[in-house]
């Protein structure tokens, strides 16, 4: 990525909404973000998420004021330079995609809904960046709004990361809605967040650590008050309880005074705390100090490394072709086939069709992952194994979209009616299928180069006449597939013909 090219990352937290704008700059480790402005508004989204599980109208509209606000920023700014992420609330709230459809057109810009893992990788890779670079095994707690990422360590490399539903908002709606606290309260709130603790602990304790450090608002404000408060160093057992004992004394929120804690924290540090203390509990963690790279600066980072090529999700993708015992030469075949279709039917701005021309091609290439389980329906497990497996680097929309492709390869049509809404992710649909097709053989042979042609909504495919004598059964195949296409009425036409 050139020198002092402008970055920004936008996260959509569950407590607060926040924009990071930096500057890439070279460093010791081949770059550095130098921080020139930040936008942060406090929407509390998990506070406005309802019994039933949907946002309420209130909290959407908090966010998307927010979001507009950025997007001002961010109007000069283009799409490759900017990524925006949406965590816990947004995993978990059953109206989401009405909220970020109208999330995206304030803010200007995609917004990635991310798995717990991928934040956790995210969150450690900004922390990695604002730690020293020496070895030393570290812990990483970085406490939510409405979920709390734990990682495990060493220099820029995470070794072990999960992530537990429990966070500051979420903890306080659900125990301290009403803002007062009791020890009785308290005590409900840490049991529920031990009890998420415990589900993950295992291999955390099992690895070990040196030392411990947390990331975002709810560590930030409890060192703080470890330092102003009590003169202590770092946040510690001993900080912990005397702190949960100024709450209970306080009797509410609003009339808790330490110094150290800013107004806009106190009505979520009961839930918070609850948090922490679990987390020094089920973890063994003796202290903790706070580390100023968090989610947002993740981010940032990880657009520079996509930008210099080193996109993670190139290796998680070689992986789990290892993995699941892929054939390799197999699914090379039937990628380069497919992008030579979808190169020549798509339209569309050249950022977009660059991003979805590498979800093709990450689906060709594990479009079998499911015959590691069984021939027998692979697509319908590769399509499992796409939607549910941690997968580094990629995001929830882009997982269910290899998804969808490895479950669309083969077989009917109807299945996908409803699931796909436009002409782009249909022509994916159409090159996968025929270029699996045309590789039925699994051998390397001399494929001629078929021809796409895709014009207002109808489609015509065309192969040399002579590989149709020679390929009787391709032939008839790719007949059949146009048939099929006719039936299902996706487009006006799909026509095969020889020439």
């Amino acid at each position: 990525m050139p020198e002092q090219q402008l970055l920004a990352a936008v996260d959509l937290g569950s407590n607060s909404f926040r924009l990071m704008i930096g500057r890439v700059a070279p460093g010791a480790d081949g770059h550095v973000i130098e921080p020139l402005d930040n936008l942060k508004r406090t929407v509390r989204l998990a506070a406005g998420l309802r019994d039933d599980g949907m946002l309420d109208a209130e909290s959407q509209t908090r966010g998307v004021e927010a979001l507009a606000r950025f997007g001002e920023r961010l109007r000069s700014f283009a799409p490759q330079t900017v990524r925006a992420v949406a965590t816990n609330t947004l995993r978990v709230a059953g109206n989401a995609g009405h909220f970020l459809a109208t999330a995206e057109a304030a803010l200007g810009f995609p917004i990635e809904v991310i798995s717990g893992h991928e934040e956790a990788r995210l969150i450690y890779l900004g922390a990695a960046h604002a730690l020293p670079r020496d070895g030393r095994q570290r812990l990483v707690i970085d406490i939510g709004g409405g979920s709390t990422e734990c990682i495990v360590g060493a220099d820029f490399e995470p070794r072990v990361l999960d992530s537990a539903g429990a966070g500051c908002v979420a903890l306080t709606r659900r125990f301290f809605a009403d803002g007062e606290v009791t020890e009785e309260r308290f005590g409900r709130a840490y049991a529920a967040a031990r009890a998420r603790f415990e589900e993950l602990s295992h291999p955390f304790v099992a690895r070990g650590w040196d030392y411990a450090v947390g990331t975002s608002g709810t560590a930030k404000a409890l060192v703080q008050i470890a330092r102003s408060e009590f003169g202590l160093p770092l946040l510690d057992r001993d900080a912990l309880s005397r702190i949960r004992a100024a709450l209970v004394v306080a009797g509410h929120a609003d009339r808790l005074s330490l110094q150290g804690l800013k107004p806009d924290r106190r009505p979520v540090l009961a839930g918070g705390l609850a948090v922490m203390t679990a987390a020094f509990d089920e973890f063994g963690i003796d202290s903790l100090d706070y580390c100023g790279g968090a989610l947002r600066h993740g981010v940032l980072h990880d657009l520079v490394r996509r930008s210099d090529g080193a996109d993670l999700r190139t290796t998680t993708v070689a992986q789990m072709i290892s993995r699941h015992g892929i054939d390799a030469r197999q699914a090379g075949r039937v990628r380069d086939t497919a992008l030579a279709l979808f190169d020549q039917g798509a339209r569309s701005s050249q950022e977009e069709l660059q991003a979805r021309r590498k979800l093709l091609e990450w689906a060709a290439l594990l479009a079998e992952s499911g015959m590691s389980i069984s021939h027998e329906s692979f697509h319908k497990h590769s399509a499992y194994i796409l939607t549910w497996a941690d997968m580094p680097g990629f995001s929830r929309p882009e997982q269910n979209t290899l998804a969808l492709l490895a479950l669309a390869q083969v077989g009917g049509l109807r299945k996908l009616r409803g699931r796909i809404d436009d002409d782009l992710s249909w022509l994916m649909v159409v090159a996968l299928r025929v270029a699996r097709i045309l590789h039925r053989s699994r051998e390397d042979e001399d494929l001629p180069t078929p021809a796409l042609f895709f014009k207002r909504r109808s489609l015509r495919l065309e192969m040399p006449r002579a590989w149709a004598d020679r390929q009787p059964l391709g032939h008839a195949s790719l007949a059949g597939e146009a048939a099929l296409w006719n039936e299902a009425r996706v487009f006006e036409q799909f026509a095969y013909q020889t020439i």
